[in-house]
């Protein structure tokens, strides 16, 4: 390798489909020019291993930690005797804690020295929880003279009992999140926490997202509609449903709106049934998980992102990318990432709100026309993440 760059180790859980795991294939494609990368995955699996970079070094661990960044039902593929014990493991671990079992992986785990910083690109989750420990393995299995911890959710609302966790925090040259709104929450949540709290933001990998909204699309767009779509993992949190009661004098006044959803999860039966109640069967359209949503998205008229809370959506970006308004909820970082009434829309965290919002611009389409126009000369890239980066390894 070329020492002349500085060597990084990224670590996480596995390339398992997950907004994590692709800000850190992101970061690795932004960052492979100018710093020699290695990355380290507890499981060594996934959907999203085919997008690593060329020449990225993939080290293995040992295999209790292979159950640490796998689900019980991934574990199934190593055979009957690794279930059972990654059912043990869960099943100990929240009557416990995960110390034990993460300290005896720890003892089986080789050193990975020699490295000019190491990051932990996921966060420590609950002392309860099967799959953490990534601050500690970088800090118990690495040399390297800067260690940081990177935080992807919103401090406000989602804890994973991190308090517990300050402990790990500290032994961190810095932590960082993925937004300066989420950087502000951390402190306030953490004022007795001696480690530095800085930012950086996710990157985006441009070419790909441009590339990939060229292909065809799987369900075509009626043309004689006002299309909104959304693609995000179908929990209460995504606030789909709430969307859908919201909107509901809007789609009533106006027939052309239909809204497609790309994505799957434990809310799916909760908005198949609060679309038919409301009586929107062919107006809200689930997609199921798309491999490609871009296509989807390029061809909208309006993203839409009603969330209860967010860290720093890499959605944002990726709609921006391709000259498509973002009509989105205040969360933590909204404001910072988006331009409301220039190029997107903000509005409050609230019902009402997002009613009024909603109907604010669909009774006055010109407005949609004036952002798209002000969006045509958007163009997306990384420069401010990579300069941020460089100052958090000097």
């Amino acid at each position: 390798m070329n020492r002349t760059k500085k060597k990084i180790l990224v670590v996480n859980k596995s390339f398992v489909v997950g907004g994590i795991q692709s800000s850190m294939l992101n970061l690795i494609s932004a960052l492979k020019e100018d710093y020699d990368v290695d990355v380290c995955v507890f499981n060594n699996d996934g959907q999203l291993k085919d997008r690593l970079p060329e020449g990225i070094n993939i080290i293995k661990t040992n295999k209790l930690l292979q159950l640490h960044g796998m689900s019980a039902g991934e574990s199934k593929k190593l055979g009957l005797l690794a279930y059972v014990f990654r059912l043990f493991l869960g099943l100990f671990d929240r009557i416990f804690t995960n110390r034990l079992f993460f300290g005896l992986a720890m003892l089986l785990q080789k050193p990975l020295n020699g490295y000019d910083v190491a990051i932990a690109y996921h966060h420590e989750d609950s002392p309860k929880a099967v799959v953490s420990g990534f601050y500690r393995f970088i800090s118990k299995k690495t040399d390297a003279p800067i260690k940081l911890g990177w935080i992807h959710y919103d401090p406000y609302f989602v804890s994973y009992n991190d308090l517990k966790n300050e402990k790990y925090m500290e032994q961190m040259t810095k932590i960082v999140c993925v937004s300066q709104g989420t950087a502000n929450i951390f402190k306030k949540r953490h004022p007795n926490l001696k480690v530095p709290i800085d930012y950086c933001y996710n990157m985006q990998n441009i070419n790909r997202i441009l590339t990939l909204s060229e292909e065809e699309q799987t369900v075509k767009f009626p043309e004689d509609k006002f299309v909104c779509f959304s693609a995000c993992r179908l929990d209460k949190g995504k606030g789909i449903v709430r969307g859908i009661e919201a909107f509901r004098p809007v789609f009533e006044k106006h027939k052309d709106i239909v809204w497609y959803i790309a994505g799957d999860g434990a809310e799916r039966e909760n908005i198949i049934a609060s679309a038919a109640e409301n009586g929107f069967e062919g107006r809200i359209v689930l997609l199921g998980n798309q491999k490609n949503p871009y296509p989807y998205m390029k061809n909208s008229d309006l993203y839409i992102s009603l969330s209860y809370h967010e860290a720093a959506p890499m959605v944002y970006m990726e709609a921006k990318t391709l000259h498509v308004p973002v009509f989105s909820t205040r969360t933590s970082s909204t404001d910072e990432m988006l331009k409301d009434g220039v190029e997107d829309f903000i509005c409050d965290n609230t019902d009402e709100a997002i009613r009024e919002k909603f109907a604010e611009i669909m009774d006055n389409r010109e407005i949609i026309s004036r952002t798209k126009a002000n969006l045509a000369n958007y163009r997306g890239n990384n420069d401010a993440a990579i300069m941020k980066f460089a100052e958090l390894v000097k």
